[in-house]
């Protein structure tokens, strides 16, 4: 199980967990033991790496159950949907039982963060170490963009009363209707960074200081490796900097 902080969150995507469950479903009539499982998926029954995937299917809401692992009914109307738009509502479901998701699609608005703005979000809503949410934001910030392409952006106020409880949410051909948000001037009581086609832009205060010093740092860092002809760092793979990185003294 991989967690941030207090947060747990799927160590696999969720494409691949919906493959575990339909193998489940189709090969085992809906129900395997843990045993079995691993024998499908040519794994040892104690391995880590079966255990990431057995969590990674219940923190989706695709599987029940402890030593015999049975396909839920979610995952059912994901897999075999009466109508395009009951998966849809499954897939968004699903998606909305990870907790940690869940914060920042509403934190972001159903957008797609920059990878500054993700690292600051991940910070305050986990409270977890820095260079653990380095560590974890590539993976994080994949789900993210999977929930986003499920649930596009939150309905607005006014428009609630065209849907019902169950349906609040936009359909992809909304979304290629919906305005454009017009760009606007940096407030002038924040710290606004824009560096390399990324922005960061946050209260003003000495703890956001520290965060982008942190950041520019790293970028200078990154930038010295590349004139050097050095590869980037490999816990990094998927970001194009390193929150971790420190300035030679």
């Amino acid at each position: 199980m991989a967690k941030l902080g207090q947060y747990s969150y799927p160590d696999i995507r969720f494409g691949d967990a919906v493959e575990i469950a339909n193998r489940i479903l189709n090969k085992f009539k809906g129900t395997v033991s843990v045993k079995g499982l691993a024998w499908e998926l040519g794994m040892a029954e104690g391995s880590g790496t079966l255990f990431a995937k057995v969590a990674a299917l219940r923190d989706f809401g695709l599987v029940e159950g402890r030593g015999e692992l049975r396909v839920s009914q979610l995952a059912q109307r994901v897999l075999h949907p009466t109508n395009p738009e009951e998966g849809l509502e499954a897939t968004a479901e699903a998606f909305q039982r990870v907790e940690l998701l869940s914060q920042l699609y509403t934190r972001f608005e159903g957008e797609v963060p920059d990878d500054m703005s993700l690292l600051v979000g991940l910070e305050e809503i986990s409270r977890a170490p820095r260079d653990e949410i380095v560590k974890r934001a590539p993976l994080i910030q994949k789900h993210l963009t999977d929930a986003i392409r499920v649930l596009g952006r939150p309905v607005r106020a006014e428009k609630r009363a065209e849907y019902s409880a169950g349906r609040q949410r936009i359909a992809a051909d909304s979304l290629a209707a919906a305005p454009e948000a017009t760009s606007e001037e940096p407030s002038s009581d924040g710290l606004h960074i824009t560096a390399a086609g990324r922005r960061l832009s946050v209260p003003l205060t000495a703890e956001y200081i520290d965060v982008a010093i942190s950041l520019l740092r790293a970028m200078q860092a990154e930038m010295r490796r590349e004139t050097a002809g050095e590869p980037a760092l490999p816990l990094f793979e998927g970001m194009d900097f390193d929150l971790g990185g420190q300035l030679d003294e």
